[in-house]
């Protein structure tokens, strides 16, 4: 699908049925907070996030197991995976949706004029993750991303000043390290989406 030709569905076509989705920024960011809650079983969290993205609980009722995690890839697929960009350099993990939420919401009034609270169940997941990707370095989740990824330079007896400036920056700005191993199935789509809206 192209963002600058195709109007973004709401729908999706499954087993010979039409089925309403709401994929937009905040419904696939809760989406996203759902997959992390490490108390949840894959099936579970397959079923809440379905909810979340129909609102159709009772056309979901009647569907088997396969069935809702086939229908969760199709519009994982369909409507919220961004294509891949190929990595240049280490990738650091520099932002996160939720944490750096107050940082996007004005960096997106800074250059855009967005207010991001309004554009809840408006705005479409790609359209959001285009213009993040748009924002300017002059905003300030662009600058708290520069800080995180910033290289510390080697001391040469004349920057010390410069080094602890930098790592007072980092360790303000830092995020917290993510624990827990490898992560499987439709867990592992959902938590690629940060990495994915970084390229």
């Amino acid at each position: 699908m192209s963002l600058l030709t195709e109007y973004p569905s709401r729908w999706v076509r499954y087993g010979g049925h039409r089925i309403r989705i709401c994929c937009s920024y905040d419904n696939v960011l809760e989406v996203q907070r759902l997959y992390k809650n490490q108390s949840l079983s894959d099936l579970e969290k397959a079923d809440q996030a379905l909810i979340m993205l129909t609102g159709s609980p009772f056309q979901l009722w009647l569907m088997g197991e396969g069935d809702k995690l086939q229908l969760l890839n199709k519009i994982y697929e369909e409507q919220i995976r961004i294509s891949k960009k190929p990595s240049v350099g280490k990738q650091i993990r520099s932002f996160d949706f939720e944490l750096d939420a107050e940082y996007i919401y004005a960096s997106f009034m800074q250059d855009y004029g967005i207010d991001l609270v309004k554009e809840q169940g408006r705005l479409p997941w790609k359209q959001f993750v285009a213009l993040f990707q748009g924002l300017t370095s002059k905003t300030k989740i662009k600058e708290i991303m520069r800080i995180r990824a910033m290289d510390v330079p080697e001391p040469n007896g004349h920057n010390q000043k410069e080094i602890q400036n930098i790592m007072e920056l980092k360790s303000y700005y830092a995020l917290p390290v993510e624990g827990g191993g490898g992560q499987s199935g439709l867990n592992a789509l959902f938590a690629a989406l940060e990495a994915e809206a970084m390229r």
